[in-house]
């Protein structure tokens, strides 16, 4: 049997397993499906998934660890002593480093960095990362080196903790403390309150919810809900951090289709808490809590006309969404897949 018919065999294998079950969308899930059918497929069908370890990715995670959860921070992260390589060092290790583990479980002794040049190579070939130097050795000097040497080190040791460096750590725990300072900011997220205070706070919860007129659901994990009994008020608050100014938080919103995250969690609390809000007459707020590259802190409150109108939005994507998913089809966007785009 050729390798081309076995991989297809394994893909319509690995499709009706998918197919099986009830799946839920994330925003994240979601916005890839709109965005790019093909890697949407790759990724939640065929189970090729990439851990992203983008450095402002990261850097996100420890300002939500430190801001929602310090008390986990430690179950989640550890601070590597030595300066962390560049993103793509890192992905070429990371890489690399899967490879190892692979070949561990199958008995393989090898277990340093400079036992795996020829992985090393095929990774950087993949990637299209230095091809134009003119060794092997040449391209094998850019990633082993005394820092990603380190990091492989770390890899073996850290388990499923993230591992970040020192000035990362500091960065984000200034932010954080920046933060803290806002009285406003922490009352509206919650972290200032007492056990006197008639408020309940729920840090990154997950939650998940059936669609009424499609065989998927839609689930998130929402950073932080405070709900305020004496004021009858669900806040929803999302944190973002950005590398830009706060004034460019707006385009950010549209660009990332934040717009889609807001009110999918929206949806998401207003099934969960029905009763609150369709019979004791709680409302919602939504805020995007945004913290800039100068640790600027805003939190952006979202109309009720804005809302509706982003709502209007994403029941256009559910509906190209449900095309995909009912007709199998993951080659190209709903718009292009149709048809409907004319010049």
């Amino acid at each position: 049997m050729e390798l081309e018919q076995i991989m297809q065999e394994s893909a319509e294998t690995l499709e009706k397993d998918f197919y099986l079950k009830k799946f839920y969308f994330s925003y994240s899930s979601l916005n890839k499906l709109m965005w790019n059918p093909a890697v949407f497929y790759q990724m939640y069908i065929l189970g090729i998934k990439e851990e992203r370890t983008d450095s402002h990715l990261v850097q996100g995670k420890i300002v939500h660890a430190l801001l929602l959860e310090e008390e986990k921070f430690n179950d989640n992260f550890i601070i590597s002593p030595s300066k962390l390589p560049g993103d793509s060092v890192k992905i070429v290790i990371d890489r690399v480093f899967a490879h190892y583990q692979e070949l561990a479980q199958n008995g393989d002794t090898r277990s340093e960095l400079n036992h795996f040049d020829q992985a090393i190579l095929d990774v950087m070939v993949d990637m299209n990362y230095h091809q134009s130097l003119k060794t092997d050795q040449q391209r094998l000097d850019k990633i082993i080196s005394p820092e990603s040497t380190s990091y492989w080190s770390f890899l073996k040791t850290k388990g499923n903790k993230t591992l970040i460096d020192q000035d990362s750590y500091e960065f984000c725990k200034n932010a954080v403390e920046l933060v803290k300072t806002d009285k406003d900011l922490c009352s509206l997220i919650g972290c200032n309150i007492t056990e006197f205070d008639n408020v309940e706070v729920y840090n990154e919860i997950p939650l998940s919810v059936e669609h009424s007129k499609a065989p998927f659901g839609i689930k998130g994990i929402i950073d932080n809900v405070v709900i305020n009994h004496d004021k009858k008020t669900i806040f929803i608050n999302d944190i973002k951090t950005t590398s830009k100014d706060l004034k460019d938080f707006p385009e950010t919103i549209e660009f990332y289709s934040y717009w889609l995250q807001a009110v999918m969690y929206c949806t998401l609390v207003a099934k969960t808490y029905k009763e609150l809000i369709e019979i004791n007459g709680y409302e919602m707020k939504f805020h995007f809590v945004v913290i800039d590259r100068a640790f600027q802190t805003y939190p952006f409150l979202v109309t009720e006309s804005t809302l509706k109108r982003w709502f209007n939005r994403m029941e256009e994507v559910l509906e190209a969404a449900n095309w995909h998913y009912v007709n199998k089809r993951y080659d190209l966007p709903h718009s292009f897949a149709t048809g409907s785009v004319v010049l």
